[in-house]
């Protein structure tokens, strides 16, 4: 049987009470016909209250967090929330998306009340030239920043406020297009935050729009730096540094994804990084991968290959480490038997686009394998039934097209026991019908989500009568 839908926990559900409570008070004070009150006194009085029943920190961190969240209230009693409850005890803060005319508005805010914010993410705030002296102001103000959220905003000026004020900094999202020149960066990455920041989001990826030699002055001078996430030429900015500061560099990336890579270029990666856990290489040149040699590589992403070379890569000491393999538009023929005895302790396999996969039933099987996704890829029917077959472990399976029928269903899922299976998703399948949809729901205890059903042979009508049958049995399946 499925899992049965979880009690709402009781802070949840008082926190949700204290929220519609405050909202509605406000509502009744701003929009009822009769009443003619103050709404910053009201607010006031409101605070006063919430002072006064011991509401902490985490009380008002809690109630702007689902507030400014929520789908269903307008951006003015957001805005007036947000006023009423940020103080300098609230540390973390997601002000999620206003309209453009609350910009000016919610900055001014941020600046006066949020000085004890320690994580500000505003997202959801494109913050304009004109508006941009109220970031330097929160910069300024907001000393206690540990993570800092600024992306498609930043400019020079503001990274050299950050360089200036934020000693304590260790996440700083300054990715997307912006107006970041190497001014801006040398300031930041010789700042008073060089020796805390662990990671920079800069960039957007596939595109260099900023320099892999100002990159390279962050890897340079800020010794802590463990990712820069979205840029997608970490590769040449370490050869940068390799080449033209100091052929002995090190550095302490654990993450690095990097375009176009040729062999010296994997090389210096190699060298420079001897902690690197998870490597993206998008359209790595020929022959590049016979210099990736590392124990310490847990994940590896790899987009527009040749399967035959990265067989040879993985039957080294690299295939059997990895944990996480993500492979995109590979030419050639993936025998997922051999992956399976090259890398046994897989956990995530993703494959997209690949030529073609083939499986055998009396070949090797991952031993524990929790995720797999195989979209745009040819492969038999035959071969997937034996590979899921041999795969009784999956938490996570995802197909875009598949010729299974009802009878396929019962013999994978009902004679082999996936106990622990939680989400799988059929983009097309034609040939399934409820039945299918039943099987799975009783021979999986932990299923979670089903879908994509429109992709199945189910009819409105069969849509209806199991979403019936699941709110009456309280059931916690999602159907998709």
């Amino acid at each position: 049987m499925s899992k049965k839908c979880s009690v709402r926990s009781l802070s949840d559900s008082a926190l949700a009470e204290l929220a519609n409570l405050l909202v509605s008070t406000i509502s009744y004070v701003q929009y009822a016909p009769d009443v003619h009150l103050d709404i910053n006194i009201v607010m006031v009085e409101l605070n006063e209250y919430l002072a006064q029943s011991g509401a902490t920190s985490n009380i008002y961190q809690d109630l702007l967090r689902v507030i400014l969240s929520s789908d269903y209230l307008d951006a003015n009693m957001r805005f007036t929330c947000l006023q009423m409850l940020l103080n300098c005890g609230v540390t973390f803060l997601v002000t999620e998306v206003f309209p453009f005319s609350y910009y000016e508005k919610i900055l001014q805010v941020i600046a006066a009340q949020g000085a004890g914010l320690r994580v500000l993410n505003i997202k959801g705030i494109w913050v304009k030239e004109e508006h941009m002296h109220y970031m330097y102001e929160i910069v300024r103000r907001c000393k206690q920043l540990v993570k800092l959220y600024v992306p498609y905003i930043a400019n020079d000026q503001l990274l050299e406020e950050i360089g200036k004020c934020s000693t304590r900094l260790q996440i700083l999202d300054i990715s997307g297009e912006t107006d970041i020149t190497e001014i801006g960066i040398d300031v930041l990455a010789k700042g008073v935050c060089c020796q805390s920041l662990t990671v920079v989001d800069v960039g957007m990826p596939g595109e260099e729009n900023i320099c892999h030699s100002d990159i390279a002055l962050i890897l340079e001078h800020c010794p802590q730096v463990e990712t820069l996430s979205t840029y997608s030429f970490v590769g040449a900015a370490l050869k940068f540094i390799y080449d033209n500061v100091d052929d002995r560099f090190k550095c302490r990336l654990k993450y690095v994804h990097d375009t176009g890579t040729d062999e010296s270029a994997l090389h210096v990666i190699m060298s420079t990084c001897p902690r690197l856990e998870t490597l993206y290489l998008d359209t790595p040149k020929t022959g590049c991968l016979r210099a990736l040699h590392t124990r310490t590589l847990r994940k590896l992403k790899i987009y527009k290959f040749v399967v035959a070379e990265l067989l040879p890569l993985l039957e080294r000491p690299i295939g059997r480490n990895l944990r996480h393999l993500t492979m995109i538009k590979g030419t050639g023929n993936l025998e997922l038997g051999k992956l399976a005895r090259l890398c046994p302790s897989l956990i995530d396999l993703d494959c997209y686009m690949i030529d073609s996969l083939s499986y055998g039933q009396a070949h090797a099987k991952f031993q524990q394998l929790e995720g797999l996704e195989i979209l745009s890829s040819a492969i038999m029917t035959s071969s997937l039934k034996a590979f899921l077959c041999n795969s009784t472990d999956l938490k996570r399976l995802a197909v875009d097209t598949v010729e299974f029928t009802d009878e396929d269903i019962m013999s994978m899922f009902v004679q082999h026991d996936f106990k622990v299976l939680e989400d799988i998703w059929f983009t097309l399948a034609p040939e399934l019908t409820v039945q299918a949809v039943e099987l799975l729901m009783d021979s999986c205890p932990e299923l979670q989500s089903v879908g994509q059903l429109t992709g199945w042979s189910l009819t409105p009508d069969d849509l209806a009568l199991i979403r019936g049958l699941l709110k009456s049995g309280n059931s916690s399946i999602r159907l998709q």
